[in-house]
């Protein structure tokens, strides 16, 4: 267990950018490490299954350790979801699905804290899902783990929110650069997709964990491509580009619809099924088996299937049939309660579907039929996720294909204009939507936020007692600076009544006989659960500088003043102006010295000024 930072060490942690890339470079570290583990479980797994380390090279043969029959593939996800489904249901509800999206409402809602736990059961679950045939991705896994794992180490250290939120970033890109051996990509995802903006400063933290967690990967598993193609592809002729644009745009389609479809079936499921969470996997995984009996080349990530596929090993029908069945596979699996993500498929849609454009335009184009499977890769994830960057750097780096650079971002390009005039959400946010949960509110980002009146509301002020006459009333307002002040009945409120009234009753003459409960009260008040864009209106359409806040019993719990809202702006404003001042570098400090005069030699003799 980490030592958590008392206070002054922990402000200079928080501060010193070169402590912070240190830190950067232990967690992609660490990342890496729990890559390499996640690889070697999920090919554990796989061997225990199947007797192999990779099944579908060897699809429809029998256990290659044991010789089970071929039928025994049918009971191989059944044992596995027996197995990480109570796991995941008993310690870590979260780390079923793809993991992406927890991790993006993680960062963006809940300061990028994620219980360290989630690691540990993401890479068993993910393992068993995987190495037990599920056809889903490592990427949302690894984001998840290595989130976590800079999560949980920030967390430990007593660093701030944003530290905290950075370094789950830094996490998240350790995972994708280690896991697909694409550091850049990685760093590209983080800003993208977890981060959500791009800033110098936050790159380069990030970029650091991507290096460390890449190192460790070559260490340990060596430094070649995830995909590894028997040669180097090119495009052969400019004009050629016309068929990229027809790849991203089929490619692309096939993305956003395996999107849309993964979240039919997901509802489907849910529709059908009416037994405990645990058992879900198990039993859905009976069906699972069967699929994959029938079609065993969707047993698992599939990623000699994919070169094979760019290889031209297939034709275009068998082409249109892995794209259909990656489809559908993955989408069952993790709707069933699998373990996993969904970069992996897409990736597999878009080169197949790419694949068979470039099989059908061959006669007429100058490249090569893979250059359009590849490309299909990068479209169709851009299509799906909305992260033309990532999109583009992953698949070459995924690849070693740099020259295929700038076909790759048109592409993208296309395909995420027209993803984004298709459709709002990305596949990872239609989850977090259909849930209710959102990424990005406006309305946080003004001073107030979605604070509500109860939060904000100053304690209760004296009560006027209905029954009170107006001198009791004149005497209770010399003890407290407001303008007005609640009025009760039986505990209930009435109204507010101002110094102004009350003055003005004073001189009439039936002054001594008149309770304040006989004056015209200013009836306005608030629930603590108001929100500011209507406490604001309240405000605003009445006199009172003070309004009563009620709640559902008419009783008086606080009272929302104008002088403490805006003495709220006022910190707000502050501490952002603080803020921009802290923002210095080392040069800048050198510098302020320098002009201070710290550094300017004293010469012997010399009277100082």
């Amino acid at each position: 267990m980490l030592p958590a930072l008392p206070g002054s060490l922990r402000r200079v942690v928080a501060r010193n950018r070169i402590i912070l890339a240190l830190i950067a470079l232990v967690i992609g570290a660490i990342v890496g490490g729990a890559s390499v583990l996640f690889h070697y479980c999920i090919e554990a797994w796989t061997w225990v299954m199947t007797g192999y380390t990779d099944y579908p090279p060897h699809a429809g043969a029998p256990h290659g350790t044991w010789g089970f029959p071929s039928w025994f593939i049918i009971v191989v996800p059944v044992i596995s979801g027996l197995i990480y489904g109570p796991l995941i249901q008993r310690f870590a509800p979260s780390a079923r699905g793809h993991g992406v999206p927890e991790v993006m409402l993680a960062v963006a809602r809940q300061g990028g804290r994620i219980p360290g736990r989630v690691a540990l059961v993401k890479i068993i679950g993910s393992a068993l899902t995987l190495g037990g045939g599920g056809s889903v991705g490592r990427e949302g896994p690894i984001v998840q783990v290595g989130a976590s794992l800079g999560s949980w180490i920030s967390s430990t250290l007593n660093l701030p929110r944003r530290r905290v939120i950075l370094f789950a970033g830094c996490g998240s890109a350790a995972g994708i650069a280690a896991t697909f051996n694409a550091p850049l990509a990685g760093a590209c995802f983080a800003m993208e997709v977890i981060l959500g903006g791009l800033s110098a400063t936050t790159f380069s933290y990030v970029l650091f964990a991507s290096v460390a967690a890449s190192v460790v990967s070559h260490a340990l598993l060596g430094d070649h491509p995830a995909v590894e193609l028997p040669h180097n592809l090119s495009l052969a002729a400019a004009g050629d580009l016309w068929w990229v644009v027809a790849v991203a745009i089929i490619a692309g389609l096939a993305g956003l619809g395996f999107a849309k479809f993964l979240y039919v079936i997901e509802d489907a499921v849910d529709r059908l099924y009416r037994w405990p969470e645990w058992a879900r996997p198990a039993l859905g995984s009976l069906l699972l088996g069967l699929g994959l009996w029938a079609f065993p080349v969707m047993y698992g990530a599939g990623g000699s299937v994919q070169v094979d596929t760019l290889s031209g090993t297939y034709g275009i029908g068998a082409l249109l049939a892995l794209c259909v069945g990656r489809a559908i596979f993955t989408a069952y699996t993790i709707a069933i309660g699998g373990s996993g993500g969904v970069f992996a498929p897409s990736l597999a849609i878009g080169a197949t579907a790419g694949m068979a454009v470039g099989l059908v335009v061959s006669p007429l184009s100058a490249s090569d039929a893979a250059v359009y499977g590849v490309i299909g890769m990068g479209a169709a994830f851009a299509a799906a996720a909305r992260a033309p960057l990532t999109a583009a750097l992953i698949i070459v780096e995924m690849t070693g294909q740099y020259s295929l650079i700038l076909p790759m971002l048109l592409a993208v390009a296309v395909a995420t204009g027209m993803s984004r005039y298709l459709t709002s959400t990305t596949i990872y946010t239609e989850k977090l939507l259909r849930r209710g949960d959102t990424l990005r509110d406006p309305v946080e980002h003004t001073v107030m936020g979605r604070r509500t009146a109860g939060q904000l509301m100053h304690p209760v002020p004296p009560l006027l007692s209905a029954e009170s006459t107006i001198d009791e009333a004149v005497r209770a307002f010399n003890d407290v600076p407001d303008t007005s002040l609640p009025v009760i009945r039986r505990d209930q409120f009435l109204g507010s009544v101002t110094r102004l009234a009350l003055m003005r009753a004073s001189t009439t003459p039936d002054a001594e006989t008149t309770t304040v409960g006989d004056l015209d009260l200013i009836t306005d008040c608030v629930a603590p659960d108001t929100l500011p864009s209507r406490f604001l209106g309240v405000m605003e359409a009445t006199p009172l500088r003070a309004v009563p806040v009620v709640n559902a019993e008419r009783r008086v719990v606080g009272v929302l003043r104008i002088r403490d809202l805006v003495q709220l702006l006022y910190d707000e404003q502050h501490r952002a102006l603080h803020a921009g001042d802290e923002v210095t570098s080392w040069g800048q400090r050198m510098q302020q010295r320098f002009h201070e005069g710290a550094w300017r030699p004293h010469w012997p003799g010399r009277h100082q000024e």
